[in-house]
């Protein structure tokens, strides 16, 4: 199983909405919730068929595209993916370590 949390802009139900995209991977099926807020929500998911091909040879990017293919078809709601970082690979620092530059004697 694996789990995604994409940050969303919905953009064809009235004006731009920020939301989440939120999926369940299963080896045969998949789960999603659009959460825009508590009143307002969008569920919806795939099993695999011969029609459909299944998801579990597709990398992570091509099976957040089927979702967004099925969301649209499905549901009619069209969105775009938000400028996404992974979490647990933050970007570090460098640490600055003192020299004997500016100490000339």
């Amino acid at each position: 199983m694996q789990e995604y949390e994409r940050p969303i802009t919905i953009i064809n139900q009235g004006l731009p909405a920020k939301a989440a995209l939120k999926v369940i991977r299963l080896p045969t099926s998949w789960y999603a919730v659009i959460w825009e807020r508590r009143e307002r929500y969008s569920a919806f998911s795939q099993d695999r068929t011969d029609h459909n091909g299944g998801h579990e040879h597709m990398s992570d990017d091509e099976f957040l595209s089927r979702v967004q293919l099925v969301s649209s078809f499905v549901q009619g709601v069209d969105f775009l993916f938000d400028a996404f970082e992974p979490t647990g690979k933050k970007k570090r620092r460098m640490r600055r370590t003192s020299t004997d530059v500016h100490n000339r004697s």
